[in-house]
């Protein structure tokens, strides 16, 4: 049964977005408020679809600390536990007034610190960061805003790896958050009507901060980025490392354009498998004649790989 009221603490343990110290101030004043749910990356329940997120959505009174409220919101749709509208509150811990809210919560609450809370809290945070193991999948991967999103379609068409698919109703969707990879933000960068959230990138609006509403970003053609050409970049790989250079090009932009204007890391491009590497001939093949040609053309690259 759900609790009447409830309050969630993110610890977002695979990055450090928000100072420890300020973090620890937050959970010290949360865990005088009653029940509290205190998890070390809300991100992974949400990719996991844990079954906790549905019993925490239906609490009469939800309070969230973690990051942006959009990232959050949209994090619990995708985990298959939407939010109500009434009755939830976020509390950013990455925005500079945090400060405030967490003095603003303690006198809501009437905190008192118990002697010796300190030793306590350490441990528990302690805790927190022990659950994140060495080799674990970093839960790095996008969320979709549907109250933006206009379905153009764009962020499937233009991701790499195969992140999103198409499902009932021809809506897009984010189907396999583990082909997504770390620190990757391209498809939102992309996205003309900023409606790809990455909750763990460094800044706005991608990280879930309010975007404005304005003009549409240009569309980027995967296609014409890359010439057709995917392998043209790994002739210029090393061959001790096998790793693409720093100035590998593919086409009139190609794989440096991918890393410069969309943020691809350097090592993802480097770290490119062979069904990697055919998906993107694939994606470029079905652009039309001309990139069909310009790929068959250079087909040979591939089986140097």
């Amino acid at each position: 049964m759900a609790s009447k009221s409830l309050t969630i603490y993110c610890h977002c343990a695979y990055y450090d977005l928000v100072r420890l110290d300020v973090k620890s101030k937050a959970l010290a004043a949360i865990q005088a408020s009653g029940a509290v749910e205190a998890v070390p990356d809300l991100c992974g329940l949400c990719a996991e679809r844990d079954a906790r997120l549905k019993d925490w959505a239906k609490a009469d009174s939800l309070r969230i600390f973690a990051c942006y409220p959009r990232a959050v919101k949209w994090l619990f749709e995708a985990g298959g536990a939407p939010l109500r509208d009434e009755g939830v509150e976020f509390i950013n811990m990455r925005t500079g007034d945090l400060e405030s809210q967490i003095s603003n919560f303690k006198l809501e609450i009437g905190y008192s610190r118990p002697q010796g809370r300190e030793l306590h809290l350490k441990s528990e945070i302690s805790n927190l960061k022990s659950e994140v193991r060495a080799g674990d999948w970093i839960p790095w991967f996008p969320v979709i805003d549907y109250n933006r999103c206009q379905n153009c379609k764009q962020c499937y068409g233009f991701c790499l790896f195969g992140v999103y698919q198409l499902c009932d109703g021809d809506r897009v969707e984010v189907r396999n958050p583990a082909n997504c990879k770390t620190n990757c933000p391209a498809c939102a960068k992309a996205c003309p009507h900023s409606a790809i959230i990455f909750p763990k990138y460094g800044q706005g609006p991608i990280n879930g901060d309010e975007p404005p509403w304005g003009e549409e970003k240009n569309k980027a053609d995967l296609a014409g980025l890359l010439g057709g050409d995917p392998y043209g970049a790994i002739r210029k790989r090393s061959k001790a490392a096998r790793r693409f250079s720093a100035d590998a090009k593919a086409g009139p932009s190609g794989f440096k354009d991918l890393q410069e204007r969309f943020g691809v890391p350097a090592d993802v491009l480097a770290s490119l498998s062979r069904a990697e590497l055919a998906g993107i001939k694939k994606k470029i093949q079905n652009k039309g004649p001309n990139t069909q040609r310009d790929a068959a053309r250079n087909s040979e690259s591939e089986d140097n790989v």
